[in-house]
């Protein structure tokens, strides 16, 4: 059975361009633009692994962290970020240990499928 991958993130064009990289790997690709509809959907149907953009409209990404692992322990988190201060926040805010990892912005998609096989 493929491993089934949730992508948030607002940037409409990068999440079509992992989309299509992912579905060529053999995954189940689903994405979402909006960051309130994450928590909602994974809740009743939970993914594999989960990339996350950190900085949407309408996502606490910390308190979305905790609540998305509380739900789903076994989910693999990515963090997605434009900023290059995303490991001081999660080493502040003690969140390191609910991610897999994060990929600054932009990136090679391939470097991220790199880290996706290597979780699995």
């Amino acid at each position: 059975m493929a491993k089934r991958i949730l992508i948030v993130d607002d940037d409409s064009e990068l999440c079509e361009e992992m989309e299509e990289a992912l579905r060529n790997e053999g995954y189940f690709v689903r994405s979402l633009h909006e960051g309130k509809e994450c928590e909602k959907i994974t809740k009743s149907d939970p993914y594999d692994i989960l990339l996350l953009d950190f900085k949407m409209p309408g996502l606490n990404c910390a308190d979305a962290l905790k609540s998305l692992k509380e739900h789903n322990p076994s989910t693999r988190i990515f963090l997605m970020s434009g900023k290059p201060f995303i490991d001081k926040f999660l080493e502040e805010n003690k969140l390191n240990h609910l991610i897999e990892g994060f990929m600054n912005k932009p990136f090679e998609v391939e470097k991220l499928l790199e880290k996706i096989k290597a979780i699995e």
